[in-house]
């Protein structure tokens, strides 16, 4: 009987701390009624991720970061900056618009991504150079195996991914925001 109680109370503080945690609990496995892959989206390996052309322009003025983003997520574009996974969604469309970047080498430019909190702003610009407005809706920590943080939600989005924690590559901190200013079509 004894057992059975410390077991429950063991149950209870994992959920809690599960719960409470500063990374949220939306990290442990992804909402897969909800997600698919984008059918356009690229396997690492494909020529296509090693492109390394000016796709677009990221802001987020919470942690300081201005930055160009570039196509593919091949090492050699990732090294230059942020990487936009190729053949998913582009900023202000419909589907997730995913990024990658490092955060302790090169150029560094997720080196804060843990600093972003729910509600922060991030600006994408779009093939024409109008900015996309995003916000912050989470954060969470996933291995590097969890393809599923690039599959497409509900709603336009954004994912940006990093290696973690700072210095190592054993995860991969997540932010994810969704849009909330697009282009106004008249």
């Amino acid at each position: 009987m004894g057992l059975i109680r410390i077991l429950r109370r063991f149950i209870v503080v994992v959920a809690a701390v599960a719960v409470f945690s500063p990374l949220g609990a939306s990290g442990a496995a992804p909402p897969s009624e909800l997600a698919a892959p984008n059918p356009a989206r690229q396997n690492t390996f494909h020529r296509s991720q090693s492109a390394g052309y000016e796709l677009a322009k990221l802001r987020i003025p919470a942690i300081g970061l201005n930055e160009t983003v570039r196509s593919g997520i091949a090492m050699s574009v990732i090294d230059q900056g942020v990487a936009h996974w190729a053949g998913t969604s582009l900023a202000g469309e419909q589907g997730n618009v995913v990024l990658a970047g490092h955060r302790t080498t090169h150029s560094r430019p997720f080196y804060n991504l843990d600093r972003l909190r729910k509600g922060d702003l991030v600006y994408l610009t779009d093939g024409d150079g109008f900015e996309v407005m995003y916000r912050v809706t989470d954060r969470f920590v996933v291995s590097p195996t969890d393809m599923w943080i690039t599959y497409d939600f509900d709603g336009p989005m954004l994912t940006m991914f990093a290696c973690h924690p700072k210095g190592s590559s054993n995860q991969r901190i997540v932010v994810t925001a969704n849009m909330v200013a697009g282009r106004l079509i008249a």
